[in-house]
This record gives structure tokens, C-alpha cells and sequence, in this order.
């Protein structure tokens, strides 16, 4: 097993709120290790009441937790795209899981919010 420096097992999360959104921007990788960062930032896109788009283009790995995060998500009212390209790991997780279907994913930004309510 390689390992890793340590800039590699961090999530740096970007909220960024829209006029209709709040955009969570996921860069790195989760783990164990930013669990408590990754919950934190969830909340706050939660607490904003905001339709949620999750960027997971910068994703290099994402675990079980992510998931549990973005099934959450998925069952609020407010509404949950993903933005991708969702690949590799966390893209055969999804489809393993039989979840992949569950989730919008679309390639821009702009397509992303077009696709959240008002």
C-alpha cells in the first residue's frame, strides 16, 4: 500500500450560495480522518434551506460516510444535484450500492442549478 502525504487525505469544502443554491465543492478526499468537517459542512448547507449542489469533480476518493451524507441529502425536500464528473472509486460505489440511478448528475454548474426547484 502507497502512502500518502498528508495534503492528500484532506476535504477542502467551498459553500458558496446562489441566488437558488448552496454549492458544496468537495476537493480531496474523505475519510475518517475529516469525517467531523464533512458532517459540519452539510449542516451549514443544510441550515442555509437552500436546494444543495455538491461538486464532485475535485473528488479523489470518497467513502461510505460521503455516501451516507448524500443519501441524506437526497431525502430532504429541498432537492440534491450532483455535479461531476463522478469517477473511479467513488463512481463504482455508487453503482455497486444501486444508488447511482438515485442521483441528478450533470457536467456545468449552470446545468446543475437549472435542474434544482425554485
Amino acid at each position: 500500500m502507497q502512502e500518502c502525504p498528508p495534503d492528500d487525505l484532506s476535504v477542502r469544502i467551498t459553500e458558496v450560495t446562489r441566488p437558488n443554491a448552496c454549492v458544496l465543492a468537495l476537493l480531496g478526499s474523505t475519510g475518517a480522518w475529516n469525517v467531523t468537517v464533512l458532517e459540519q459542512a452539510f449542516q451549514n448547507a443544510g441550515a442555509t434551506g437552500r436546494p444543495l449542489v455538491v461538486d464532485l469533480s475535485g473528488l479523489d476518493f470518497g467513502d461510505e460516510v460521503l455516501l451516507g451524507f448524500l443519501l441524506h441529502a437526497y431525502t430532504t425536500p429541498r432537492g440534491l444535484v450532483l455535479l461531476g464528473p463522478v469517477t473511479g472509486a467513488f463512481a463504482r460505489r455508487l453503482y455497486r450500492t444501486g444508488v447511482d440511478e438515485l442521483f441528478k448528475t450533470q457536467q456545468t454548474l449552470a446545468l446543475a442549478l437549472a435542474q434544482l426547484p425554485e
